[in-house]
């Protein structure tokens, strides 16, 4: 096996974010040990996203804070918690409590505001994708795209596998509340440090790549807006719900 044609295929950012079958999944950790590389970058992968969870991440203010708490509580009383057993390393092992409290607040925060919406978020999981999928994800060609919940959305996250030899880009949600009649999810490349417009994702696909095209070769970061629907010119800032970056 060519060790390092696996840990490029994408396989990694699947198993991390638990999109693995169950028969990938076993093989990936019993490959971990035999090849100390493999397991290096699922570590590696693991601390970018935790590092990035909290470089992103930001408390409410008070009022909200306060909503999040009580809608906490409401789930905590209402949630059994059933102990689960994992080889995957333990999320909360690198986190100090009060990292760990930030985080707790941006879920709440997230399933508050999913909940004052009218949007229908999708509660299905993906436990395989379509062989054509994969067969993308498995293309020397093929850059993966890790995109982390931004701010408030923390809990959002996609991952983009990019073809820079066809200049088309495919994304898979995992975790992106389904967007309005009135709104549209889009998608920006930057490039020397301004956006430029890739297009609008349809997020009604789910499980399932989006094929997107016409994204810029010497983009080096990407980040997916909620745009006024047909989308915008510009970017606005204050809509960001992922980014990521080569």
């Amino acid at each position: 096996m060519d060790i390092h044609e696996y840990i490029s295929s994408g396989v990694i950012e699947t198993y991390v974010m638990g999109l693995c079958t169950n028969a990938e999944e076993k093989e990936l950790e019993t490959l971990r040990i035999q090849y100390p590389e493999l397991d290096k970058a699922i570590s590696t992968y693991e601390s970018e996203m935790e590092k990035n969870m909290l470089q992103h991440s930001s408390l409410p203010d008070a009022a909200t804070d306060t909503k999040i708490l009580n809608t906490i509580n409401e789930l905590t009383n209402s949630v059994p918690v059933i102990p689960i057993q994992s080889k995957k390393r333990n999320w909360l092992t690198p986190f100090s409590i009060a990292a760990s409290i930030l985080l707790l607040l941006s879920i709440g925060l997230n399933f508050y505001l999913f909940q004052q919406s009218k949007n229908e978020i999708p509660e299905n999981t993906i436990a395989s994708l379509p062989a054509s999928d994969y067969e993308i994800m498995k293309k020397p060609s093929i850059t993966p795209v890790a995109m982390y919940g931004y701010s408030y959305h923390a809990i959002c996250r996609c991952t983009m596998f990019w073809d820079k030899a066809t200049g088309k880009a495919y994304i898979m949600i995992h975790h992106l509340p389904k967007s309005s009649a009135a709104k549209d999810y889009q998608l920006w490349a930057m490039v020397d440090g301004k956006p430029v417009n890739v297009g609008i994702i349809n997020d009604e696909i789910r499980g399932r790549f989006i094929e997107m095209n016409n994204v810029p070769s010497t983009a080096n970061a990407f980040s997916v807006t909620l745009e006024n629907a047909g989308g915008a010119s510009t970017p606005t800032e204050s809509e960001i719900y992922l980014t990521g970056s080569i």
